[in-house]
């Protein structure tokens, strides 16, 4: 599939387009959207809101750690559970993948200078 995407506003042309009826009139120019206008308020409210689970503590490297042993210890107790092959196959396969995601995040995290703990 391919996406054709409009750079004329990079190239320095104008995000704004003329009506086709408009054609030799003197008429404002509309904007191809919806347009919005965003207090100060509401966006300080989402940057603290952004922050919060870091403050907190919830999203720290030491939190994902444990989080990882959980996980971790989950797989091994299904493994020796009696499960059928199938699902237990399922089932860690799942875990495995909460796993690499989560150290995925502790990379990014790590990367990005987040203290071990809060």
């Amino acid at each position: 599939m391919y996406i054709e995407t409009d750079i004329a506003q990079l190239e320095g042309g104008s995000i704004f387009e003329q009506r086709p009826e408009a054609e030799g009139q003197d008429q404002a120019l509309t904007w191809p959207g919806d347009v919005v206008d965003i207090s100060e308020e509401a966006i300080c409210a989402f940057r603290k809101a952004a922050i919060e689970p870091v403050r907190s503590g919830a999203y720290v490297l030491r939190g994902m750690e444990q989080r990882i042993s959980t996980v971790r210890a989950e797989i091994s107790r299904i493994w020796n559970s009696a499960l059928p092959d199938d699902e237990k196959n399922m089932q860690i396969s799942a875990r495995e993948n909460e796993i690499a995601l989560l150290q995925a995040g502790q990379f990014s995290y790590a990367r990005a200078g987040f203290p071990l703990f809060v």
